[in-house]
């Protein structure tokens, strides 16, 4: 009979636990899921758009770690000057530029950190 109590009490202590640890475990997916935004990234060329991606960033990245993180960038002198491929030409007065909910910023990409929700637009266009 204490075999039996004893084996009960042993299961009830691993269950309770068990159950302990799988609560611990749903708080921080929560809280780490919590710290990603969600942010859509468009990409045009001569006002045409070629490319359209819903991502998800770390609160403290920055616009130019996010692009760098999901497309092949190239860089000059500190300012992105291809992204996939499409490269800006200075003899072509063709530039990347980007906005952000329609509004250009008065920071570079490395100096800009998003907002869930916000939509970014690299357009690459003659200025």
């Amino acid at each position: 009979m204490k075999k039996i109590i004893k084996a009960t009490m042993v299961v009830m202590v691993l269950f309770l636990l068990g159950a302990c640890g799988k609560a611990t475990d749903k708080k921080d997916t929560t809280k780490s899921s919590e710290d990603l935004l969600k942010v859509t990234i468009i990409l045009k060329e001569d006002d045409k758009e070629f490319d359209k991606k819903e991502v998800n960033v770390k609160k403290d990245e920055s616009l130019q770690t996010v692009m760098e993180t999901n497309y092949k960038i190239e860089m000059s002198k500190d300012f992105v000057s291809g992204i996939d491929g499409h490269l800006q030409d200075a003899k072509a007065s063709k530039y990347w530029m980007y906005d952000v909910n329609g509004k250009q910023p008065d920071v570079g990409a490395v100096e800009y950190f998003l907002k869930d929700g916000d939509t970014v637009t690299w357009t690459l266009n003659k200025l």
